[in-house]
């Protein structure tokens, strides 16, 4: 849930870790809003997990680490780890940054370069009424976390930021985030939501360090990459067939939040087995006739967790997988997607 943060920096709220007092428009109009919120990670029954995530109180991601490097001796969990980490560094340096401009005089013409470590941000003063691009712009930050990842691997990301009252979200592949709100009967409803970017069917777009010839060479030496798939891997090195994606593919998306919004973000593994109407339906559960700011953010992200590993493990069910699975002619594909 989306909360205000007052202007001493503090997050209002109560002995429930919840902000529910009455706050006048003036006031509400002069805070930044926060994250208040939680996480929940399944991990595989067998083998290494290639999700990451992070969630700090002005920004959340997620990325979704590729498997299909398993095949060649290679993980693709560091780069995902790496990624988040990165950008999840890059944003608390911007913000620093930016509190350190804001205390200096600004007009709307000023425009400077900030350094932040080696990483260069362009700053300029914000006009609050209009929709000027972000202060911290979510597709910069991914772009800068890529070009620090010093991993061999690919995965798809997703980052969303809070500038103020404002909500900006970069996405690349098939991890999805859904901004909900609820109506005067705490009845939620989606105000936004992103779309997925995939170059064929389960081929998401994603971003990917490709191994080197020395790395490809080691893996060989050491035995880490099975016999069988030498010559594949040597091959698709050859004719770099593997899948990349430049960081500027990520789709952008800026819309105004209110208190008490609920923002989703997941990877695959809740949005190929779980339909939207089933995602609500969770929600109006967890929720059960309490106001839905005083239900606990891991209260539902438990639920919505379960409920997509249950059906993960289901293989008569449909699911939104097994939906595709039919429109790409597999005829037999039930059940949910591990």
């Amino acid at each position: 849930p989306i909360i205000p943060k007052g202007c001493d920096g503090k997050i209002m709220q109560n002995e429930n870790k919840f902000f529910t007092g009455k706050t006048s428009a003036t006031t509400i109009k002069d805070v930044n809003f926060r994250f208040y919120g939680a996480a929940k990670m399944i991990k595989k029954d067998s083998g290494l997990c290639e999700d990451a995530f992070f969630l700090q109180e002005n920004a959340a991601g997620v990325s979704d680490g590729v498997g299909g490097w398993s095949d060649y001796g290679i993980t693709s969990s560091s780069f995902s780890r790496s990624l988040m980490k990165n950008c999840s560094s890059l944003i608390m340096c911007r913000e620093k940054e930016d509190a350190r401009m804001r205390k200096a005089s600004c007009d709307s013409s000023m425009q400077d370069s900030i350094l932040c470590g080696s990483e260069d941000f362009s700053y300029s003063c914000r006009d609050e009424q209009s929709r000027a691009p972000p202060v911290i712009d979510p597709s910069v930050i991914l772009a800068r976390a890529y070009e620090r990842n010093p991993f061999v691997g690919s995965a798809t990301a997703l980052l969303c930021v809070l500038n103020g009252r404002e909500l900006a979200c970069a996405n690349i592949g098939d991890s999805k985030f859904l901004l909900i709100r609820f109506d005067e009967k705490d009845s939620p409803f989606v105000v936004l939501q992103s779309k997925l970017q995939q170059h064929v069917f389960n081929t998401p777009y994603q971003l990917a360090k490709i191994p080197s010839p020395v790395e490809i060479e080691y893996g060989l030496q050491q035995q880490l990459i099975p016999p069988d798939d030498i010559a594949d891997v040597l091959v698709e090195y050859e004719t770099l067939e593997f899948c990349k994606d430049p960081p500027e593919v990520a789709e952008l998306y800026q819309t105004s939040i209110q208190e008490g919004d609920l923002l989703i973000l997941a990877t695959d593994g809740l949005f190929d087995n779980v339909f939207l109407d089933e995602i609500m339906g969770i929600i109006r559960k967890t929720i059960n006739s309490r106001p839905h700011n005083k239900v606990a953010p891991k209260e539902i992200a438990n639920a919505i967790a379960a409920f997509a590993y249950k059906r993960s493990k289901s293989h008569f069910e449909k699911s939104p997988f097994s939906e595709e699975l039919h429109k790409n002619g597999e005829m037999y594909g039930m059940g949910g997607k591990e």
